[in-house]
């Protein structure tokens, strides 16, 4: 989130969100349009959403994001780190594997029988 005011004396907080980040990347060229769906976010101290208006839409490429390093602030220390760009790329990759990994297995507490075939009992 870019933080665009803040005001203590009404308690409230604007703010640049992008709630919906679309990502066509291409397997063949590693490459894609990557498009960042922007809000204006107005929240009490309290977090209560007083506002949302819609920006606009900002374009970007996959290849040119990858080639940037970006500074990281650790929500639990706000210690700051500079990370590259290829990271952002491994990491939706790591979460998209483990999604569809975790699609494959069948529920916790599902019994899932073998299927019958010969030489198996019934």
């Amino acid at each position: 989130m870019a933080l665009i005011s803040e005001s203590a004396a009404f308690g409230t907080r604007v703010e640049a969100i992008a709630p919906r980040i679309g990502i066509d990347w291409n397997p063949y060229t590693n490459d894609g349009p990557v498009t960042f769906h922007f809000e204006k976010l107005t929240t009490q101290a309290d977090g209560t959403v007083l506002e949302r208006t819609f920006l606009g839409v900002l374009p970007a490429k996959i290849s040119d994001l990858l080639a940037k390093s970006y500074v990281i602030t650790n929500p639990l220390t706000g210690e700051k780190s500079t990370e590259p760009g290829w990271k952002l790329m491994a990491m939706i990759k790591a979460a998209t594997d483990a999604v569809y990994l975790a699609s494959l297995q069948p529920p916790v507490g599902e019994v899932v029988q073998p299927p019958a075939g010969p030489g198996t009992a019934i």
